[in-house]
């Protein structure tokens, strides 16, 4: 890899625009760790005039990303659209053939098409990395393939959705309704404000575990349909019940290999009041990760926001300018 490193932006949203300052902030810092130079040579939304916190640089603005492609030279390109086909899936198809590295922290795209996706970065040997898809600025993803990579892992489960445990967390501290309480969360910025609907019904938490299933037992993305249920039928008495009985209400995703099957879940559990789970509150994630030799490791942090995904998205990239290029997954 040279020393002038070139990296394109596409969208613009929450996690793009706090990515795009945090590269710019830490140019130097990079430069210190990695011994390279990057330069932010184009950047991708469907809107140029929308309001965000600092002016875009209409230079190098592209409303269609797909042209990036063909006028500049690009080296490594973030995807933040957040979609799992059309553009999303155009933009990162067409950036690994081109052999440009992408960092997405798109679950639904990775979730849907990662082995697919794998399979080009494979090919042309690049990375596509995507750390930030699953419980935002924990390093989970990293921990299993390279901290763990020796174990043989039999379980991996926890809280992978911050809404949702914000919303059961703050139902039994206020013994408020699941309504309000939503209301509450979207004013906060922790539930979307249109439609939270993927938050809610347990499908953000079971992309997540379909992609911990692939690197923790070294399979392809299952596409079986599981068990899945989100937290919109809890109610208050349920947590109240619960209570009374010494436990908490929490909405886990989980896969294990359970006579040579595998089995991912997702859906309201019932965990004892003095459990490490059941004391994991507000917006915060937490994976548990049970292998051998390694017996039980936990990760716990923020799983959401443009602060920890923006973490996760850097962590990737200084992997990548250490020339550190590796297989997505270890099944091809």
């Amino acid at each position: 890899m040279n020393q002038f490193i070139n990296i394109a932006v596409v969208g613009l949203g929450q996690v793009g625009i706090y990515l795009l300052n945090e590269i710019k902030t830490k140019k130097k810092d990079i430069e210190l760790k990695t011994g390279k130079k990057i330069k932010i040579v184009a950047i991708s939304a469907k809107n140029i005039n929308k309001k965000r916190k600092f002016k875009v640089n209409k230079k190098i603005f592209f409303k269609n990303p797909l042209k990036i492609f063909e006028n500049i030279k690009v080296d490594i390109l973030f995807e933040a659209i957040g979609l799992s086909d059309g553009i999303s899936k155009k933009v990162v198809e067409t950036a690994l053939k081109n052999k440009i590295h992408v960092i997405t922290p798109n679950k639904a795209l990775i979730s849907k098409h990662g082995d697919y996706l794998a399979k080009l970065a494979e090919d042309n040997n690049v990375n596509l990395e995507f750390e930030a898809s699953v419980a935002g600025g924990i390093p989970i993803l990293r921990t299993i393939k390279e901290g763990l990579v020796t174990n043989k892992i039999s379980k991996v489960y926890g809280i992978l959705n911050g809404t949702s445990n914000y919303i059961l967390t703050d139902m039994r501290d206020s013994k408020d309704s699941f309504a309000n309480v939503l209301k509450r969360a979207q004013k906060l910025g922790y539930a979307e404000p249109g439609n939270p609907k993927l938050d809610l019904n347990g499908f953000d938490a079971f992309a997540k575990v379909r992609i911990l299933s692939a690197l923790a037992f070294n399979t392809k993305i299952s596409k079986h349909k599981c068990l899945m249920e989100g937290i919109e039928k809890v109610e208050s008495k349920d947590i109240e019940i619960a209570n009374q009985l010494n436990l908490r209400i929490k909405l886990l995703g989980i896969s294990q290999i359970i006579n040579g099957r595998l089995f991912e879940t997702v859906h309201p559990c019932l965990v004892s009041k003095n459990s490490y789970i059941g004391n994991v509150t507000g917006v915060m994630n937490a994976v548990i990760i049970e292998g051998k030799p390694v017996g039980e490791s936990i990760l716990q942090g923020e799983g959401a926001g443009p602060g920890p995904t923006s973490s996760s998205l850097l962590s990737d990239l200084l992997s990548i300018l250490r020339g550190n290029i590796k297989k997505t997954f270890w099944y091809f």
